[in-house]
C-alpha cells in the first residue's frame, strides 16, 4: 500500500513540534554488584501516537548517562528508551515529550546476564479448556519467577542461532495461537511441538498468558501437557458442557461462576520440569469441523473405488473377448 504525502500534511504535522529539547536517558544495573554500564548503547525512538519519527543513538557515560540533544517536542510525541548491556537489549516505559522548559529525563534498569536456568520456575500454572462443538479452545496463564537478579537467557540455540529460553510445548495439532501478554511477537518461534521464547527474563514475577485451539475429530481426545519448568501448583479448569474427563485420578472440585454455572477443575502440586499431565476428554461433539472431515474422506475413498472400478472393468471385457477368440 502507498502512501501519498503532499506538503500540505508535512507542514501540518512540522506545525505540531518543537526542537530543540534535551533528553537524558539514566541507565541504571539492577544487579547486585553488576558490571558497569559505560560505554552501553543507548537508543531513543520518538513516536507520534504509534508511528515512529526518528532514532537517536548514544552511549552511557561514566555515570550511566546518556545526553540527546535537540529532541523534538510536541502534545502527542513519547520517547521510548533502551538500553544495550551484555549484549541484551532492556527497555523502558515511554515518556512524555510535551513541551517543557526542564527537559526530558528517562530512566532504563538492566541486569547482568545469567544462563543459569535453575533460577526460573513456574508458582501459578491455570490450564483452561473450553469445549465447543468441534473444537477445544484453551487458555493457559503461567505465573513466570526469576528468583535471581540476572535477566536469565539461555545457551541452548536453534539452527538459526536464536536462544531458546523459555520452550513451550503444546499438543499436536493446535492452531490459531496468540500470545496474550508477556511475550512479543518478534521473539517468539512457533513449532509443530509448540513454542518457545528466545528473550531474556528479567527478574521477579512475569505474568505469561496465551491462548490456542484444538479440532475435536472423534467423542474420545486424549490430552497431554507438558511441564515447563518446576511448577508450584496446577490447576485445571474445565468447562465440559456434555463432556466428561477421565484419568486423572482424582475426583473434581467445583466452582460456581457469576452466571450460576459451575465450572470443574483439578489441582496437582510440586510437578517437575518435563512432567506431563495427561488425561482424556469423552463424550465430546465432533461438531461441523468434525463432520466435514469425516464426509471429505468420505468422498475421498469412494473416489478411489469409482477409479478402482473403471481401471479393472476393461481388463475384464478384453480377458473376455480373448476367450472366444
Amino acid at each position: 500500500m502507498k502512501y501519498l504525502v503532499t506538503a500540505t500534511t508535512l507542514l501540518g504535522i512540522c506545525s505540531t513540534l518543537s526542537i530543540g529539547a534535551e533528553l537524558k536517558v539514566q541507565v541504571i544495573n539492577g544487579t547486585t554488584e553488576g558490571a558497569a554500564v559505560t560505554d552501553d548503547e543507548v537508543i531513543v525512538q520518538i513516536y507520534e501516537d504509534r508511528y515512529l519519527l526518528h532514532t537517536f543513538s548514544a552511549r552511557a557515560n561514566a555515570e550511566g548517562r546518556a545526553v540527546f540533544e535537540n529532541v523534538p517536542e510536541g502534545e502527542h510525541l513519547t520517547a521510548v528508551a533502551r538500553a544495550r548491556h551484555q549484549d541484551m537489549m532492556f527497555t523502558c516505559r515511554g515518556v512524555s515529550l510535551r513541551p517543557s522548559e526542564d527537559g526530558h529525563v528517562a530512566s532504563v534498569q538492566v541486569f547482568d546476564v545469567s544462563t543459569d536456568k535453575s533460577k526460573l520456575s513456574v508458582g501459578t500454572h491455570h490450564l483452561i479448556v473450553k469445549v465447543k462443538p468441534g473444537s477445544l479452545e484453551i487458555t493457559e496463564y503461567m505465573q513466570l519467577k526469576n528468583s535471581s537478579d540476572f535477566a536469565i537467557t539461555s545457551s541452548e540455540k536453534d539452527e538459526q542461532d536464536r536462544t531458546i529460553v523459555l520452550h513451550i510445548k503444546l499438543p499436536r495439532g493446535f492452531k490459531n495461537l496468540r500470545a496474550l501478554s508477556y511475550f512479543e511477537a518478534d521473539a517468539l518461534v512457533v513449532t509443530d511441538e509448540g513454542f518457545y521464547d528466545t528473550m531474556a527474563i528479567p527478574p521477579g514475577e512475569q505474568h505469561i498468558t496465551f491462548s490456542y485451539t484444538l479440532d475435536v475429530t472423534s467423542q474420545v481426545m486424549g490430552f497431554a501437557k507438558t511441564i515447563s519448568l518446576r511448577t508450584s501448583e496446577f490447576v485445571l479448569f474445565a468447562e465440559l458442557g456434555a463432556a466428561k474427563i477421565h484419568g486423572l485420578g482424582q475426583i473434581a472440585e467445583q466452582a460456581a461462576r457469576s452466571s450460576g454455572e459451575f465450572i470443574q477443575y483439578y489441582t496437582r502440586a510440586d510437578l517437575a520440569a518435563g512432567e506431563e499431565v495427561a488425561f482424556q476428554l469423552v463424550n465430546l461433539d465432533v461438531g461441523s469441523s468434525g463432520l466435514a472431515k469425516w464426509i471429505i474422506a468420505g468422498a475421498v475413498i469412494s473416489a478411489i473405488v469409482v477409479l478402482v472400478i473403471l481401471r479393472l472393468s476393461p481388463k475384464e471385457k478384453a480377458n473376455d473377448n480373448s476367450e472366444q477368440r
